[in-house]
Formats: structure tokens, C-alpha cells, sequence
């Protein structure tokens, strides 16, 4: 790989982890990029005033209408909701109807949020593999691994994935915990596909 100035970039091995664009990036051979797609997910911030605290002490999760909702305190006095799943592409608009969702379903769950100040709304992208589980290890491509499509639990799995990258770094292979996520479980490896075909 180069840099701006014109420098090179060296590795033996290289761990792919760019989220929703762990597909789009330059240089990977079509047939060995990895099948990840953008899923919109959209985010609320409350401020929780003083006179309210403590309003949650704890992250509450739940399902409400079929909808997984999430409020997660922060000890700042800010109350994220959270969030929205949406097959959009790349689109990261915030809608009304998903703000909308979003209250209604927190109010479902603690009936005061109605009554926060609305400080920030957000549309971000996950990264959803065709199972929405995560691609761990290699990927065909002798010294590229792949650490994405964690799909809504990728801060939840950041300490386990980075365990489990570490060891297929320096083993190249995937603990036995982990080997349930090979991307080759959507079939031949895609190196092995290519040898076949030369």
C-alpha cells in the first residue's frame, strides 16, 4: 500500500476490520471480497436533567412490537436510544419515523423519556454478513484476514474478536470457539475456488 506522501506500506499479514466498507475495499480481488452490507441503524441522545437523576441506573434492552430498542445511561447525564434496523444501503438519513420508533418504543419501556430534551440524532451503518454473524480469519488471499460483519454487536464483540484475531495472527489459525465464523462458511474458500479455476 502507498501513502499520500508517496511512502509504502509493508505487512505480512493485514486484518481487514473497516466495518459496512470491509467490501469496498480497492485492491481485493472480486471473487475474495467480503460479502458485507451496509444496514442503517438510527440513534438518539436525551439529556437526563439533574433534577430527573438517577433516571436509569442501568442499560435496558428489550424487544418492543418485534423492534429491539436499547437506553444506555452515561454518566455524563446523556441517555442513548437506540436503535433502528434498516436495509437502505448507504443511505444515512435520520427520518422522523424512525425518531418516532425509537420514543415510542422507550416510552413503551420508561414512560418519563418523553419528557428528556432530544440533544442529537444519528443514522450510522452496520456491518451485516449474509448470516449477520461475523467474518473472523482468512480470507483466501494469502496474509489478509477479516475481523467484520459483526452487524449490531460489534462493540459487544471488540474484546473476544480482538482475542481471536491475535491468535490467527500468530497461529494462522482460529480457535475452536471461533470457527463457527470463517468466511468460508458460505461455501469453498474463495482462493480454493480460484486455484480450481486456473
Amino acid at each position: 500500500a502507498s501513502t499520500e506522501d508517496g511512502g509504502a506500506l509493508r505487512a505480512g499479514q493485514v486484518v481487514l476490520a473497516a466495518g459496512s466498507l470491509s467490501g469496498r475495499l480497492a485492491g481485493v480481488p472480486e471473487a475474495l471480497v467480503p460479502p458485507v452490507r451496509p444496514v442503517k441503524g438510527q440513534v438518539l441522545r436525551l439529556t437526563v436533567p439533574r433534577r430527573y437523576a438517577p433516571f436509569l441506573s442501568r442499560t435496558v434492552r428489550a424487544v418492543v412490537r418485534g423492534s429491539h430498542v436499547y437506553l444506555v445511561p452515561r454518566e455524563n447525564g446523556e441517555l442513548v436510544v437506540g436503535a433502528t434496523s434498516e436495509e437502505l444501503g448507504w443511505d444515512t438519513t435520520v427520518t422522523a419515523g424512525g425518531v418516532y420508533e425509537l420514543l415510542r418504543d422507550a416510552h413503551e419501556l420508561v414512560p418519563g423519556i418523553t419528557e428528556l430534551p432530544l440533544t442529537e440524532t444519528r443514522a450510522g451503518l452496520r456491518p451485516g454478513s449474509p448470516d449477520n454473524a461475523p467474518l473472523l480469519g482468512p480470507s483466501g488471499l494469502d496474509g489478509l484476514l477479516l475481523a467484520t460483519g459483526h452487524y449490531r454487536n460489534g462493540v459487544l464483540l471488540t474484546p473476544v474478536t480482538g482475542d481471536v484475531m491475535a491468535h490467527a495472527l500468530v497461529t494462522g489459525g482460529l480457535p475452536e470457539e471461533a470457527r463457527a465464523f470463517t468466511p468460508r462458511r458460505f461455501g469453498a474458500a474463495p482462493m480454493e475456488r480460484l486455484e480450481h479455476s486456473a
